[in-house]
């Protein structure tokens, strides 16, 4: 998870819709876990669609590459300074830790069925870095996951972007080449990994957590990030027009990417309960899972801004936007209120009751999201940005034609 950011506004240039892609992404999430615990995953026919939205987290994984990526193609391409180390750590860091950590804490004061806790679960969760220890799986804590690998990929994202701008720079033309070179190897590792882990024998386990597991996503967004960064000069590629053209024709886009859903709900995906995938199962479901992802965040990427289309519409609508807002919290704290109200109202597990429970855990984690963002992450961020002021923005390039 997360994609986090109250604007998506970067250098002059704002992203209307994506907001409303991150309260589709929680939603997804959230949806996807009610299904598991009533079992309604398990059903003939919606149930492998609700079982695969765990699809969400692909979703938050490549807006984040492209949001936070985006600032460092610009910089690279316009030979300027990109975000200065000290200011994008202490954003992130107030970001993303200290709602994280009052959830965690919460969640292991509370939850009936983790207790009692072990003292060293406080220092591996709050640390995130549960990821690389065996044992440490919690129930109300599962999701958490995807966000210790999203703070991997925040360390390491300024070294990548210093891979990828530090040649070529102040020429638009070639640093695009540079730096889409860079980004592709970056992906190239995931599958290199995944791969030779199957041919070497070795048990996936904890490795299909890690961020080398998952980087190939964040590079989708990074190259995202560096065609939207280059479509501002002037004479972009003829292929990267054609990529803004599909982003703008936002029927085709959602078509395809409802297809491609489709078919990774099929058997070709795997299972949706906790048996393990095979070999070509996990590439599959790897594979489709980011396709889809970036088909269907094109139009985010690439729609104007005054974008008129039906989807456009429900994405920039002001409930919408306000689920994207506080789609951290919504995500930090809903997995811990759904295992809350399943033990409330004695919900015995697989047993059915996918809508109201999911109307309840939704209701109850917007409540405790709305919290957490007025109370906590509203205030972080403002006081981060007071301490880490933005440099001065970049001047804009000539308009493409």
């Amino acid at each position: 998870m997360t994609a986090l950011g109250r604007s998506s506004r970067h250098h002059g240039c704002v992203f209307a819709l994506l907001d409303g892609y991150r309260a589709l992404a929680v939603l997804m999430v959230l949806t996807t876990h009610v299904a598991f615990t009533t079992g309604e995953s398990f059903g003939s026919v919606v149930g492998p669609l609700l079982g695969r939205m765990d699809f969400g987290v692909t979703l938050f994984f490549l807006l984040s590459g492209f949001l936070l990526y985006r600032p460092w193609a610009l910089s690279a391409m316009t030979n300027r300074s990109g975000p200065a180390l000290g200011r994008y750590a202490l954003r992130r860091a107030g970001r993303i830790l200290p709602a994280y950590w009052l959830m965690v804490a919460v969640t292991l004061l509370v939850l009936p069925e983790i207790q009692p806790v072990t003292w060293s679960a406080w220092p591996v969760h709050l640390g995130l870095v549960h990821i690389y220890l065996p044992g440490y799986t919690l129930e109300g804590l599962t999701q958490t996951w995807s966000l210790a690998t999203e703070v991997s990929f925040y360390v390491l994202l300024p070294v990548f972007a210093w891979l990828a701008g530090r040649r070529r720079r102040g020429n638009p033309r070639a640093s695009t080449r540079r730096q889409l070179w860079v980004i592709a190897a970056l992906g190239c590792f995931t599958w290199v990994f995944m791969i030779g882990r199957s041919l070497a024998g070795v048990d996936a386990g904890l490795s299909n957590l890690w961020l080398i597991s998952h980087l190939d996503w964040f590079a989708l967004g990074m190259a995202a990030a560096v065609v939207s960064a280059r479509m501002e000069f002037t004479a972009p590629p003829t292929w990267m027009k054609r990529v803004v053209e599909l982003g703008r024709d936002t029927p085709t886009c959602l078509g395809l990417a409802a297809a491609l859903f489709v078919i990774g709900a099929t058997p070709l995906g795997g299972p949706v309960d906790f048996s393990d995938l095979t070999t070509a199962e996990t590439l599959f479901k790897h594979a489709i899972f980011g396709l889809t992802a970036i088909v269907l965040l094109l139009p985010g990427f690439f729609a104007s801004d005054g974008a008129a289309s039906t989807w456009a519409k429900i994405l920039r609508h002001p409930v919408t936007v306000y689920l994207g807002t506080i789609s951290y919290g919504i995500f930090l704290w809903h997995l811990v209120v759904l295992r809350l109200l399943v033990d409330w109202f004695d919900i015995a597990p697989f047993t059915g009751g996918f809508l109201p429970l999911w109307i309840a855990t939704l209701i109850v984690s917007v409540v405790a999201a709305t919290g957490s963002w007025f109370l906590i992450e509203r205030p972080i961020q403002r006081w981060t940005h007071r301490r880490s002021p933005a440099r001065v923005p970049l001047p804009q390039p000539s308009p493409a034609p």
